[in-house]
């Protein structure tokens, strides 16, 4: 009984694994700029030091929010409030980092390196 138990455990752990990279990579990185509310991303290996509209430095990284309801992910800046789910209005509890799809439904605009000031 006990292997039994042990072998289930052993084959969650590695489904956990699984879960945990995917929802770690990302081929985007979203931002929103604190100064014009802009909303764009960059490709995977590119971070914005300004936003591409009005230029101004503070900008903010983006995050996912995963409904555990409707595996939504609603994009929002990092916060320490708590944030709902924008298609159902529940509580979210996980985190990802958003997927380029994710960015376009959000409403967010691709910016290339140049445009967002980095080298």
């Amino acid at each position: 009984m006990a292997c039994l138990l042990g072998a289930a455990l052993a084959a969650l752990a590695g489904c956990g694994d699984s879960a945990q990279k995917q929802v770690l990579e990302t081929d985007a990185n979203g931002f929103q700029c604190e100064a014009c509310k802009a909303k764009f991303y960059t490709d995977a290996d590119t971070f914005a030091n300004h936003c591409p509209q009005c230029k101004q430095p503070n900008v903010q990284q983006v995050v996912g929010f995963v409904c555990p309801a409707d595996q939504h992910v609603t994009v929002a800046p990092r916060s320490r409030g708590s944030v709902r789910c924008e298609k159902c209005g529940k509580p979210v509890s996980g985190l990802c980092i958003p997927k380029a799809k994710d960015l376009q439904a959000w409403g967010a605009t691709r910016k290339t390196a140049a445009e967002v000031g980095s080298p």
